[in-house]
């Protein structure tokens, strides 16, 4: 448990936070859109996905894929 609780960022921290407002929200009002958002925040802050994660946003795209494009790219001509 140590090791797990060990890598978490403070971003993590937010999601958590955060969906366990929406819940307890739900809880008080019962707005059935904050339980499933809740939700969706807690199982992201759990499991360390979305974009909230190391690296949930970025594109898988490196440079020498780049540059393998760039040899298709043809000149306009005009």
């Amino acid at each position: 448990m140590k090791n797990y609780l060990k890598n978490w960022s403070y971003k993590r921290l937010i999601q958590l936070g955060i969906g366990i407002f929406l819940i307890y929200y739900y809880i008080q009002d019962s707005v059935l859109f904050a339980l499933i958002f809740g939700i969706l925040m807690l199982v992201q802050a759990l499991l360390n996905i979305g974009c909230f994660s190391t690296k949930g946003c970025k594109t898988s795209f490196d440079e020498e894929d780049k540059k393998e494009f760039a040899k298709d790219i043809k000149p306009i001509k005009k």
